[in-house]
Formats: C-alpha cells, sequence, structure tokens
C-alpha cells in the first residue's frame, strides 16, 4: 500500500485449515513500505550496490495456542430457550490495535447489550453477545463455537439448532449502516422492512438479497441458520486502515458507532420479541 503503509498477515493461507507443520515449514516473511522499496530500487538503478541488514528472531513452538471467546447474555422469560445472537472478532493483526477491524465491531455489540440494559429491557428470547476469536485465521472461534453448540445438518444437529432465531455481525470497518445483507433469504425482507422503517432517519434504509462473506456471520449460514452482516459505510478499509499498520483509534467515528449501536439494539430487540423465530433458506452447503 502506499502512504507508509505495511499490509501484514501471518497465516500460512487464507484457504487452508491451520495446522502447526505449515507454520514450521514456512520461512519469515518481511514486509517494505513503498517509499523504502522504491529507494533501494533508484539505488540500484544508478548501479550501487545495496545492502540490508536485517534481524529477524523466530520463535517456533510445537503447540497450538489455545484461543477463546468471549461470551455473555441477557435471559429470556417466556422464550428464554430460544436465542438471538450478536457478535464481531475480538482478534485483529499485529502491527496495530485493530481499531477498524474489528474492535469497532466489538464496541457496537457491546454497547447495544449496554442499551437493552439500561433501557430495562424484559426480551422474551434469550439475546447472546460473543465476541470471536481466530477470524483473522479462518473464523475458527464461530466456526468451533457452532460446531460445539448447534452442529450442522450435514453431520450432527445439536438441540439448540432449532432453539436458534438470528446472528447479526459486524466486521466492515466502522463506517455506519445504511443496510443490511439478507444473505439470499428472501423470507426476511418484509420482517427487517418493517423494523428498518423507524430507522429511516438515520440513512439505514437499504436492503440486498446479496450474500457477503469472510467474516463470522458465515459460520451460522453455512449451517443453515440465519446470520447477518450490516452494509456499511467502507471508510478506510481496503484503503488503507483494516490490516495494515495503520489500523488506529483515530479512524473510528464516535457518532457511526452511536448510531450502529442503537440500530443494533434494535434488531436484537425485534428479533427476541416477535412471536415466531426468524424463517430460515433453505440449507445448502457452501
Amino acid at each position: 500500500g502506499g502512504d507508509l503503509v505495511v499490509r501484514t498477515f501471518a497465516r500460512p493461507g487464507s484457504k487452508t485449515k491451520y495446522k502447526i507443520e505449515d507454520v514450521n515449514n514456512a520461512l519469515p516473511r518481511i514486509s517494505l513500505v513503498p517509499e523504502h522499496y522504491n529507494r533501494i530500487c533508484r539505488i540500484l538503478e544508478r548501479d550501487i550496490p545495496v545492502k540490508i541488514e536485517a534481524d529477524i528472531r523466530v520463535n517456533i513452538k510445537d503447540v497450538k495456542n489455545q484461543d477463546h471467546n468471549v461470551v455473555g447474555e441477557i435471559p429470556g422469560s417466556d422464550l428464554d430457550e430460544e436465542l438471538v445472537m450478536v457478535g464481531a472478532h475480538l482478534d485483529s493483526w499485529h502491527t496495530s490495535p485493530g481499531a477498524t477491524d474489528d474492535a469497532a465491531g466489538c464496541a457496537v455489540a457491546l454497547e447495544a447489550m449496554r442499551l437493552l440494559k439500561v433501557t430495562n429491557a424484559r426480551p422474551r428470547r434469550t439475546i447472546r453477545i460473543a465476541l470471536w476469536s481466530g477470524e483473522e485465521q479462518g473464523i475458527h472461534g464461530s466456526r468451533g463455537y457452532v460446531k460445539q453448540h448447534f452442529g450442522d445438518p450435514q453431520t450432527e444437529v445439536k438441540p439448540d439448532y432449532d432453539n436458534f432465531s438470528a446472528y447479526f455481525n459486524m466486521d466492515n470497518s466502522c463506517g455506519q449502516f445504511r443496510g443490511i445483507h439478507l444473505q439470499a433469504n428472501e423470507y426476511v425482507r418484509p420482517i427487517f422492512s418493517a423494523w428498518m422503517k423507524p430507522l429511516a432517519d438515520l440513512s439505514f434504509t437499504t436492503m440486498t438479497i446479496k450474500n457477503t462473506g469472510s467474516t463470522d456471520h458465515m459460520s451460522f449460514d453455512r449451517v443453515g441458520l440465519p446470520g447477518f452482516q450490516f452494509i456499511q459505510d467502507r471508510m478506510d478499509q481496503g484503503r488503507g486502515a483494516g490490516h495494515t499498520n495503520n489500523d488506529f483509534f483515530e479512524r473510528l467515528t464516535a457518532r457511526d458507532l452511536q448510531i450502529n449501536a442503537v440500530i443494533m439494539a434494535c434488531f436484537l430487540y425485534h428479533a427476541a420479541m416477535r412471536d415466531d423465530k426468524l424463517p430460515r433458506k433453505s440449507y445448502i452447503n457452501k
């Protein structure tokens, strides 16, 4: 990237499952910002030898780190065995604190839960928040949670599979919510449309039938459970913040996150209060 941006990735491959031998057999990788790389090129073009000295310290252990999800909930009342979930991922890349990816999502999910508490909401269904680990390494935190608690229709379905209503996720940088992806589930369009009408003055008006992937809602969607991601202003992600050394607190806009928390709380409350669970699309193994 430009402007002194260093993009960093630390996994053996984004499409491969984590294996300790993949790490043991991988070479250390060094990233240079363009200005430093271009300076080297300019010197070489003048036929002046360039010497680069690097001190690389690598520590490889033959054990896997045990990561943890952070989970909490507001208990339901007459439908307390049924579940509505909200989440974001807690892990980030190592060159910055990961403010937009995805501390912003964690903050919004936590604030949505706080709003429900301080307004003395009494949801019918239990509302559970999960801050996931291992998203950047292949959504392992949410994937393992779904497998353990809900199962998969192609292998084994757990008792809570039928009690699950919906999962809402935030992981598209820190921009304001503008709508929601329906994940090819046309059955929820009239439901979400009714929920969105009072939020129109917040410019939250858009629905798309299209899927969006590459984050934790896919762990639910892949096994046929309703999982949704919000449409957001893209802000800096893809242009200099997420997955780089520039992903710091100063990238965040408090007003956008406050609006997102209000919208998230509304969706959680509606999903927890309606008579029926959210309808599911046909199960497709993706």
